[in-house]
């Protein structure tokens, strides 16, 4: 099977289990999740693969001309982000004769239904680097109000002094780097509800006593001690000290309602939602595992965080959870069996390899114009 065959195949049964919504009966939110959490995609990617699958169920000419092999991938990808089946028989014979370059400027007006979408996709994600104390973020909005958030960076940017000494300003970029945090860092002064605006800080009790090692902020990197420091005077702080006894953390049955301290050091220790495969970390609950009208305890070893959508599985669909949180879990479905991810489907497994093993898009063939001798 070629190339192009190949992936039409994954195609369409991506598009097939997205109108099935098959991914319900895994406990995934969206077809999206599904595919990051079987294949371990980027969401980008999970994204794309739904997006061009949706469009050629509904576009046969530019599907034809992909199997046929007059469109490569990248040709294909660029061109049903703006084609429609109006328009898309004409679009079909026009794009094999386009670069990449071409296809993606072809399309220069912006509809209210483009605008709608784009609002709709607004995200900021950010994660922190594995081997490094760095911190990396992107921002993804509509124009307008991007616009709104570059011009207020460039307006605090562009007060600040220059180097004393020097005299030379650090380049715009970085200024507009200390004019994010100093917003940010604005924002959590104002907040009057400390608990949410209290940063975690984990350590353990050597290392708190003998001031050696490293801290680590929760969802985050490690710190060295000047930088605690640091911290600890302008930031608000909660320390969660490890006991080596690793004894029970909690208020008991004191209370059904999880105080917002012991609410940290749930999140510290799971990251994100604990349904497999689930990497939510924003609006999440802790949950009682063991319910607290049963007898459970709000301690540590009975509370585990889960996103909205896995919290209402427990709650109105009938998923159990057994185990101990610190350790492992088990997820198990209405029907009592142990859940556990599907296998991957092996055409969709391979693709996924063979994404990066694509050989680089050749540009279209153009006739090289007829050269008239000169006169003579």
């Amino acid at each position: 099977m070629g190339e192009q065959a190949f992936r039409l195949e994954v195609l369409t049964e991506v598009a097939r289990l997205e109108t099935e919504q098959s991914w319900k009966e895994d406990g995934a939110t969206s077809m999206t999740d599904w595919l990051v959490g079987r294949y371990t995609l980027s969401i980008g990617t999970a994204r794309e693969w739904i997006m061009v699958a949706q469009a050629l169920t509904e576009q046969p000419e530019i599907r034809r001309g992909y199997a046929e092999g007059r469109l490569s991938w990248d040709q294909l990808r660029a061109l049903v982000r703006f084609t429609t089946p109006d328009n898309e028989a004409e679009w079909a014979e026009r794009a094999p004769h386009m670069t990449v370059a071409e296809l993606r400027a072809a399309n220069k007006t912006v509809t209210n239904s483009q605008v709608v979408q784009a609002h709709q996709k607004r995200r900021v994600e950010w994660w922190f680097e594995d081997h490094q104390p760095l911190f990396q973020m992107t921002v993804h909005m509509g124009d307008v109000e991007g616009a709104t958030l570059a011009t207020s960076l460039t307006r605090r940017a562009n007060q600040y002094d220059p180097d004393p000494e020097s005299g030379v300003y650090e380049e715009f970029e970085t200024r507009c780097a200390d004019a994010l945090h100093e917003l940010a860092s604005q924002a959590i002064a104002a907040d009057r509800d400390h608990d949410r605006a209290t940063i975690l800080i984990h350590t353990d009790i050597q290392t708190l006593l003998n001031a050696t090692g490293t801290a680590t902020i929760a969802d985050g990197p490690a710190l060295a001690h000047d930088t605690l420091r640091r911290l600890a005077c302008d930031a608000r702080l909660q320390l969660a000290i490890t006991d080596p006894d690793h004894s029970t953390v909690g208020v008991g049955r004191t209370t059904r309602t999880i105080p917002p301290w012991l609410n940290r050091l749930v999140r510290l220790r799971d990251r994100s939602c604990r349904f497999p495969n689930c990497r939510r970390t924003r609006w999440t609950q802790a949950h009682h595992i063991v319910h607290w009208a049963d007898g459970g305890p709000t301690d540590l070893n009975n509370l585990i965080t889960l996103c909205g959508f896995h919290h209402r599985l427990i709650h109105e669909h009938g998923w159990t959870i057994h185990g101990q949180p610190g350790d492992k879990i088990t997820w198990h479905r209405p029907d009592g069996h142990a859940f556990q991810p599907k296998p991957p489907a092996p055409h969709l497994q391979a693709w996924k390899h063979t994404l990066n093993l694509t050989p680089p898009v050749q540009p279209p063939h153009r006739p090289q114009p007829t050269t008239i001798p000169a006169l003579r």
